[in-house]
């Protein structure tokens, strides 16, 4: 027993006098390094090779598994298993981690109000509108961090009867869409030249995609001359 107390005093005396506690290693490069297959020279920093089987933790609190200088509080240059486990609190949640390409980081991607999933939806149901038209809605959500999509609608008159064109044998085509004003989506809804009946206010029902702009890679607007034919052919963009 007062050997183990000895030794104990020796070991926290040597370590408070070093700064740094090293296994397999005489030569630690951060407050604990662990030389996994002892292989590491006895001066100087480790080869990338012979880092590959090291753990550091630094005295900032940066864990380092196959590198000596962890720059994140978990930095590993090797693959990760993400185990299984029940929930714990018995309701389902889900976050995605995203990777950058620069600097390797990885961190659950979010918009700046804190949404951390892919794809959203969100269901429109625009009441008493101007007959059939719609010219500016403003949903609110940022252009900078969204890409909204219309994935279908429905159009409803209050009186129940169909629309109507005052011009014999034309017809009236749905014409409805997303777009950018200011910084924030719209979305404008009409069947161009039609009335409803009575001129009354009919109701339009819109359901959107809202996907984080984490995963949405906007390729740009690609404008082609198609000279007057009815088939053309282009590049496929840039970026895909």
């Amino acid at each position: 027993m007062k050997k183990n107390i000895l030794f104990l005093i020796f070991f926290l005396v040597s370590f408070a006098a070093k700064s740094q506690f090293g296994v397999n290693t005489p030569n630690p490069q951060a407050l604990m390094h662990i030389d996994g297959a002892k292989d590491n020279a006895i001066i100087g920093t480790p080869s990338t090779t012979q880092q590959s089987n090291d753990f550091v933790v630094t005295s900032s609190g940066n864990v380092g598994i196959g590198t000596v200088s962890p720059t994140a509080k978990l930095h590993t240059t090797g693959n990760m298993v993400l185990g299984t486990s029940p929930l714990s609190s018995g309701v389902f949640g889900y976050g995605t981690v995203v990777r950058n390409n620069t600097t390797g980081e990885m961190r659950i991607a979010s918009s700046n109000s804190g949404n951390t999933s892919m794809f959203n939806s969100v269901t429109y149901q625009l009441n008493n509108v101007n007959g059939d038209y719609v010219s500016n809605f403003n949903t609110n959500i940022d252009i900078t961090q969204y890409e909204l999509i219309i994935v279908g609608n429905s159009f409803i008159p209050a009186s129940g009867i169909g629309l109507s064109n005052s011009n014999s044998g034309t017809f009236s085509p749905e014409n409805i869409f997303a777009f950018q004003q200011g910084t924030t989506w719209r979305i404008s809804a009409d069947y161009r030249g039609a009335n409803t009946a009575n001129a009354s206010n009919g109701s339009w029902t819109i359901h959107c995609l809202v996907i984080n702009k984490t995963f949405a890679n906007s390729l740009g607007t690609i404008t082609t001359n198609m000279g007057g034919n009815q088939n053309n052919s282009i590049s496929s963009p840039s970026g895909l």
